[in-house]
C-alpha cells in the first residue's frame, strides 16, 4: 500500500481546530472527521469533534492487521469511551484493511475508486438532506421578504440558526437503527447493521478516501480541489449544489474542514 496523494485542510485555515485526519499504517489506511460540535463545549482548548478525531486516530495508528470490521469498531468505540462521555463527541471514519481487501465506512466519510458509483461512496444520511432542506427553504424566504441577499454572506446564518431545531437533537439519533438513524464513533455501541463493509474488486488498484468537506470525489486531489473552489464560489451560502446545514462564513475557507487520501494497492 502507497500513498499517492494525500491533504488536510481545515475550514478556517488553522491545523489546530481541523477535525480532520489521514491515518496510513502498514495495514490501514484511513481518513476520520471529527463532528462538528453543536454544544460548543469542547475541553482543554479543543472541540469535541477534535477529540473524537484524536482518539480514533491514535486506535488505527496500533490497530492489529488482521482484525475484522467489528473488532476495529469496537476498539474505536472503547476509546473514545475512555476520553470522553459516551454520546457528547463523536466522528465519521472510513478505513481500507489491507490485509482483508476492505473497506470499512462508520458514518460519511467517503471512499471512490473508477468506476464506482457516488451513490455508493458518497451516501448521505437521511437526517441531513432533511436539515439541509429546511435550512434552503429558510434561507429562500428570508431572501424573498427581502431581509438577506444571496450576493453576500453573513455570520449569523438564518437558516443554520432555524436548522439547528434538528441538527441540535440528531445526535440523539446516531448509532440508532431507524429511518433516521446513522453511524458514528462516539463512545456507544455502534450497530454492525449501519455500518459499511465494502470488498475491493480484485481489478481496483487505486481507492481514495475523502470526508464529506469534498461534495465531489474526483481521481485526483486536484481535480477533487477544482471542483470543490467552483462550487464554493457559485454556491458560498450551500443551499444549491452544495446544500448543506452551514454556509462557507466570513472568514473561512471552507463550509468545512476537508481531508483527502489516495493510496495504490
Amino acid at each position: 500500500m502507497e500513498i499517492v496523494e494525500e491533504f488536510v485542510l481545515g475550514k478556517a485555515g488553522d491545523p489546530h481546530t481541523c477535525e480532520d485526519a489521514v491515518v496510513v499504517t502498514a495495514g490501514y489506511a484511513a481518513v476520520i472527521d471529527g463532528a462538528t460540535d453543536v454544544s460548543g463545549r469542547g475541553h482543554q482548548g479543543r472541540s469535541g469533534g477534535w477529540w473524537a478525531m484524536a482518539a480514533c486516530r491514535d486506535v488505527i495508528g496500533c490497530l492489529p492487521a488482521d482484525v475484522d470490521a467489528e473488532a476495529a469498531v469496537g476498539a474505536l468505540t472503547r476509546e473514545l469511551a475512555a476520553r470522553a462521555e459516551p454520546g457528547q463527541a463523536a466522528a465519521s471514519v472510513t478505513v481500507y484493511s489491507s490485509a482483508r481487501r476492505e473497506i470499512w465506512q462508520i458514518g460519511d466519510v467517503g471512499f471512490a475508486y473508477r468506476g464506482l458509483p457516488s451513490s455508493v461512496g458518497q451516501p448521505r444520511k437521511l437526517v441531513d438532506r432533511v436539515a439541509a432542506s429546511f435550512r434552503a427553504a429558510v434561507i429562500a424566504a428570508e431572501v424573498a421578504a427581502g431581509r438577506i441577499s444571496l450576493d453576500r454572506v453573513v455570520e449569523d446564518d438564518p437558516g443554520r440558526l432555524a436548522a439547528r431545531a434538528l441538527v441540535g437533537r440528531q445526535g440523539s439519533l446516531r448509532n440508532r437503527t431507524g429511518p433516521y438513524g446513522y453511524a458514528a464513533i462516539d463512545g456507544r455501541p455502534v450497530p454492525m447493521s449501519l455500518v459499511v463493509v465494502h470488498p475491493v474488486p480484485g481489478g481496483v488498484d487505486e481507492v481514495i478516501l475523502a470526508s464529506d468537506g469534498y461534495p465531489v470525489i474526483a481521481e485526483t486531489l486536484a481535480e477533487s480541489e477544482a471542483t470543490l473552489a467552483r462550487l464554493l464560489e457559485k454556491d458560498p451560502w450551500c443551499v444549491a449544489e452544495l446544500a448543506g446545514t452551514k454556509a462557507v462564513l466570513p472568514g473561512r475557507l471552507s463550509f468545512d474542514d476537508r481531508a483527502y487520501l489516495r493510496i495504490r494497492l
